[in-house]
């Protein structure tokens, strides 16, 4: 690489290159006299993102996470045909123009090692509404009733940061140090890629973590509450004094709720009844308030809908339920 061409090119790093300068740099560069200079400078720009903005070095041309490293320049082949080097140059100008400027730009505005969030945005679902969601990353989420999302537009930085209210499942797109962190009150649950289940209601006591596939780690008030891994769910209670327990769950029950399918293991009536409001968009009482503590094991088809799932839950509590001005009351047999 020629003396001027490494000044101009120190120039377009420190951010003081003229229109001019610029133009006269891509034009050296695009001389192909210089392949090895332009592997070295490639390499040389790679290193520095990879060292302030990990995350910007783990994508691919879509702008989806890769799970791993991508291949730097000084790996390359060095037999190259000349018309194809021709064309690598281009890409390979066109790369460094737009990596140098995004780093240019951060360090200019001083984001090196605090890189600034996109504008969050919040996506929230009614009673009775499911909603799929797709993040930056490509991470699949599926929002049950009454819950809502607040996630960055796009994830830039060391970690992907998301705040849950209500119930999600979570299809993490795998991103080698570059952890998905969800918020749950002062709960937080960090993966680098998995599937897995998070319920965390405001009028609901506990919350709870299931796992579909691969391993997530829980935690409260910064004190590491579990490890889980597949087949296994965490219930974290709201009161202090309390300890969380993990217990094993049946993969194909967690967040079969997307499909209509609704599974209770030993759950109070009073979450169930919480539930079928969310998911009907209905208002259901009862008659004695003490049957809200009987715990129930059943499960619920939401595609055969409210009266039906009414029936399932009063037969084994021998009670029975009745339609009145658009509401339901869940009443003793006299």
């Amino acid at each position: 690489m020629t003396n001027k061409t490494e000044i101009l090119f120190q120039k377009f790093v420190d951010g003081t290159c003229t229109q001019q300068e610029l133009n006269e740099l891509m034009d050296l560069l695009k001389d192909n006299q210089h392949e090895e200079s332009v592997r070295a400078m490639l390499a040389k720009v790679y290193r520095q993102v990879e060292q302030t903005l990990p995350s910007y070095t783990y994508v691919d041309s879509t702008g989806s996470l890769l799970p791993e490293q991508p291949i730097q320049a000084e790996t390359a082949p060095k037999r190259v045909v000349r018309g194809h080097f021709r064309r690598l140059i281009a890409a390979a100008t066109i790369l460094l123009a737009a990596s140098l400027l995004t780093w240019m730009l951060l360090k200019q505005n001083d984001t090196f090692q605090h890189p600034k969030l996109a504008q969050p945005v919040t996506r929230s679902t009614e009673k009775k509404e499911l909603k799929h969601l797709v993040l930056s990353d490509g991470t699949q989420v599926w929002l049950n009733a009454a819950s809502e999302l607040t996630y960055p537009t796009s994830f830039d930085g060391k970690s992907r940061v998301v705040y849950l209210k209500g119930e999600a499942f979570f299809d993490v797109k795998h991103a080698e140090k570059i952890p998905f962190l969800i918020h749950t009150g002062d709960v937080v649950t960090t993966v680098l890629g998995t599937s897995f289940n998070i319920r965390a209601y405001p009028d609901q006591q506990d919350i709870r973590v299931e796992v579909k596939r691969g391993k997530v780690q829980v935690s409260k008030a910064d004190k590491v509450m579990a490890t889980l891994t597949q087949g296994q769910a965490l219930q974290v209670p709201s009161v202090a004094q309390e300890a969380a327990e993990v217990k094993n769950v049946k993969e194909a029950e967690v967040a079969e709720w997307t499909a209509g399918k609704l599974h209770y293991h030993d759950q109070p009536l009073k979450e169930i009844l919480q539930d079928l409001e969310r998911n009907f968009n209905a208002a259901i009482t009862v008659e004695d308030e003490n049957l809200l503590k009987e715990e129930l094991n059943t499960t619920l088809d939401k595609n055969a809908g409210l009266e039906k799932a009414l029936e399932n839950i009063c037969l084994p509590l021998g009670v029975k339920f009745e339609k009145k001005n658009g509401k339901y009351l869940i009443k003793s047999i006299r």
